[in-house]
């Protein structure tokens, strides 16, 4: 369930999760986008022109027989490989890096689900297939109509694929932010360490595997009274399915408590949750 907004002309989108958590992020606009993916062309530039330079140099490093009996062959092995280069970077960067590339990384962006969940393989590759019809019928013409006039800045391809690009904070990511929002998870500072048996795993659906994971994920990207808020929602909806509501950890710090119950279930859930 998705309800746009629009405040001081930022558009924001507001999306209740299965479990009737409600997640509030503010959807990257054109200039965001344009500029993610101006880094993502230049570096797609350079890899490009990388290949065709030692495809020029192994050909033509040849006698002029064997370039005139391997031209048409060369050529299409260059045309395919840069071809899966360039379709390959945005796909499995988006599926298997968390629905960012490396500019909409430096740029405070990701894709995700129109649920709210990590986008999946196929999304990423929907999304990405109809990148061809957003370029048309050039310089992405379509695709920046398509957002212009859309309340929550989707191309043709987010459209089809279900999914969305948002802002994961109010300027570009850095690291050393994001690391700096992390709290320390001592055991000299919270003795009594969360510990789940098999049956209490075994509670856990994907469904709060990805709940859990997304809000650990995005939690930089919250101001410190949303974070504080939604934590507590997901922590006291976890942690009752759990039956450890009662714990000193979740009522005192449920945010340590997620981070806790996020490193006890990540190996089970790490496979999964791509």
């Amino acid at each position: 369930m998705i309800e746009p907004t629009q405040q001081h002309h930022e558009r924001e989108t507001s999306i209740v999760t299965p479990e009737h958590v409600l997640l509030r992020f503010q959807t990257a606009g054109m200039g965001s986008r344009a500029a993610a993916m101006m880094i993502d062309f230049a570096i797609l530039f350079l890899v490009n022109l990388t290949v065709f330079i030692v495809f020029g140099l192994v050909i033509f490093g040849k006698d002029s027989e064997f370039f005139l009996e391997t031209e048409n062959m060369a050529l299409a092995i260059v045309i395919l490989v840069v071809f899966v280069l360039n379709f390959g970077y945005f796909l499995l960067q988006e599926a298997f890096w968390s629905g960012q590339t490396i500019g909409k990384r430096l740029m405070g962006l990701r894709v995700m689900r129109d649920n709210g969940q990590p986008i999946t393989f196929l999304g990423a590759t929907i999304r990405n297939v109809f990148r061809i019809v957003d370029g048309l019928p050039m310089g992405y013409f379509l695709g920046a109509l398509i957002s212009f006039f859309h309340p929550q800045d989707k191309r043709l391809g987010d459209l089809v694929a279900g999914t969305i690009v948002v802002v994961e904070s109010g300027r570009p990511a850095r690291p050393s932010r994001k690391k700096a929002t992390q709290p320390s998870l001592q055991k000299h500072d919270y003795p009594q360490v969360l510990e789940l048996d098999e049956r209490q795993k075994q509670l856990i659906t994907r469904e709060d595997w990805q709940l859990l994971s997304s809000f650990i994920e995005r939690m930089s990207s919250l101001s410190p009274d949303k974070r504080k808020e939604l934590g507590t929602q997901v922590a006291s909806l976890l942690a009752k399915k759990l039956g450890v509501q009662d714990e000193p950890l979740v009522r005192n710090d449920p945010i340590v408590f997620l981070h806790f119950l996020h490193r006890i279930l990540q190996k089970e859930w790490k496979l999964g949750s791509s």
